[in-house]
């Protein structure tokens, strides 16, 4: 049976396991997002030896997922702003393990204290397992910003993105994939990123890529600095309580967000 679920994963910053708790590497960066090097080690064991297929975001676009003997869903790996420890501490975990993983990047932070640099970000899109998608210029809400304001961030980004990434073999520039800062979307905001080029929009709202499913909406789980092993395991799991469970909380949250009108 082929694949016809995605779990889509949302990591931040990976904090070094010597750094106090809630360290974080920039202004930018929420602590609660910060998952400890060592944890993230053991997830990505987790992952391996539980035998979900981890897959790129392309292969999935594009159906070249393996073809699953147990009905796992496959597991898609992503990294949102930028920082330093996309390079230095997550991707020599995930290649170790032959993980494909996509890193969003706030092009305007490149080359500031604690994100990535220029020649990071160069370095991440050269290699064979990973790629560079957009997560804006400024980390500004897309859907709060007005039109003209919102297609300038957008092409901006994604402008800088293919420049990152050069030419392929081909001669053709490869797709870019978009992650809207703080999961800030919707339809005006999917309509433009179609308009400048872009090929996917993720979202923070929770839930299970389906095989036909909106890839300018598409659902991702936030990994957390407080998800033990337990908790992780579960959220590779659609139905398991710690999965249903961050669905509500995070719904609830936005509800909650959006009637008294908050910006976090």
């Amino acid at each position: 049976m082929a694949h016809d679920q995605a779990v889509v994963l949302m990591y931040h910053q990976i904090v070094p396991d010597e750094k106090e708790d809630g360290w974080v590497p920039s202004p930018l960066a929420d602590p609660r997002y910060g998952v400890r090097r060592s944890l993230f080690s053991e997830q990505m064991r987790l992952l391996k030896e539980a035998g979900h297929p981890v897959v790129s975001l392309s292969d999935w676009i594009s159906g070249s997922v393996p073809v699953s003997p147990d009905g796992k869903p496959a597991i898609i790996i992503t990294f949102d702003d930028g920082y330093a420890s996309d390079f230095l501490l997550a991707a020599p975990i995930l290649s170790e393990m032959g993980f494909a993983a996509t890193f969003f990047v706030s092009t305007g932070y490149l080359g500031k204290v604690g994100m990535l640099s220029v020649d990071q970000a160069r370095a991440l899109q050269g290699h064979e397992l990973f790629s560079i998608g957009s997560h804006g210029v400024t980390h500004r809400f897309l859907s709060g910003l007005p039109k003209e304001e919102c297609r300038k961030e957008l092409e901006d980004s994604l402008r800088l993105i293919r420049d990152l990434s050069g030419e392929s073999k081909d001669g053709k520039t490869d797709p870019v994939d978009l992650s809207a800062p703080g999961g800030r979307t919707g339809p005006d905001v999917a309509r433009m990123a179609r308009e400048a080029g872009f090929r996917a929009l993720m979202s923070s709202e929770p839930g299970v890529l389906e095989k036909s499913g909106d890839l300018f909406f598409i659902p991702r789980l936030p990994v957390l600095a407080h998800h033990g092993p337990g908790t992780f395991r579960g959220l590779l799991t659609p139905g398991s309580w710690p999965f249903r469970w961050n669905e509500l909380s995070r719904r609830g949250r936005r509800w909650i967000r959006e009637m008294i009108g908050g910006s976090g």
